[in-house]
Formats: C-alpha cells, structure tokens, sequence
C-alpha cells in the first residue's frame, strides 16, 4: 500500500487503496453477517456510516463499500453527523441524513444518530428533521446528558430557538 498522508488526496493517484480498502470493509462486513446468521439467521443487519467526517475526497471513497452496503445486504443504512450538529448546521445535517439515497436506501431502510448535546446546540432540533424524513428510526446518543444537563421528559415537540453566547 502506498503511503497517504491525507483524507484530501485524490482517490485517483492512490487507485489499488481505493478498491482495495472498501473491498476490505466490505468483506470484513460479509464475513460478520455470515457468522452471525448461523446462530441467528433471522437478525437484522445496518451499519452506521458518518457522511460529515468522510466529506473528503479519499475518505468517501474509502470508507464505504459500494459493492456490499446495499439494500440487498443491509436492513438499514444508519447515518449520523455530530459534526454538524454541534456547528450548529442544520443544513448539512439534513444533507447528512439524504446522503443514503445515493445508495439506494428508503426512508423505512434508513436510520439517524443524533447526539445529544447541551441546550447550544441544534440536537432536538436535528432529531426532529430525521423523525419528519420518515425513517425507520432516530436513535439518541449519549443519553446521559439529558439526566446531565436535566432535561424534563417527554423531550419538547415545539421549536425552540438556541443561542450561544459567549
């Protein structure tokens, strides 16, 4: 392998590591559905893949196999985006969580990791666009902030607005 210095070379000057390590996400990922199907044949398979930090050239070649992430393989395509979320980026967050339509991936064969994060930050925000984009679901991490940061449940349905200062 050829010795790559940056997620911005382009993908093209490194051409055997641009087959070669999706392919070998993508096997990795066929071995593991293989071996847990014959203990548990009918489970469900999604893997999670964060458009925002593979928003470079070689990374978003890399670090998704094309050949074995699809919807033939995969029950659920999870996407997610802390990145955007904590810069406060609802736009791209949105652009995050579309990016599996490239893929082929419905609405009820897609997911959203959303982080949960102090009241500064667009989370509930967020989470509220992946529930109106119709997915199968929105999965909250790091629930402990809400008992951190003591939010009241049921979470809030209303828009709210958010402001740092500072």
């Amino acid at each position: 392998m050829a010795v790559i210095t940056s997620n911005t070379v382009d993908p093209t000057t490194v051409p055997h590591e641009a087959v070669f390590l999706p392919g070998l996400i993508g096997i990795f990922t066929a071995q593991m559905r293989g071996f847990v199907r014959t203990t548990y044949p009918s489970c469900r398979f999604e893997v999670l893949y964060p458009p925002d930090v593979n928003a470079f050239p070689l990374t978003s070649v890399i670090n998704y196999p094309t050949t074995d992430w699809t919807p033939a393989n995969l029950n659920c395509l999870k996407t997610e985006s802390f990145t955007y979320t904590y810069d406060r980026d609802l736009d791209m967050s949105l652009v995050s969580m579309n990016s599996a339509d490239i893929y082929g991936f419905t609405p009820s064969e897609r997911s959203h990791l959303v982080g949960v994060s102090d009241p500064t930050t667009a989370w509930l925000k967020e989470a509220r666009l992946a529930e109106g984009e119709g997915f199968e679901s929105v999965v909250l991490f790091a629930l402990d902030q809400i008992c951190l940061v003591g939010y009241e449940l049921p979470l809030s349905r209303g828009m709210h607005r958010s402001a740092h200062l500072g």
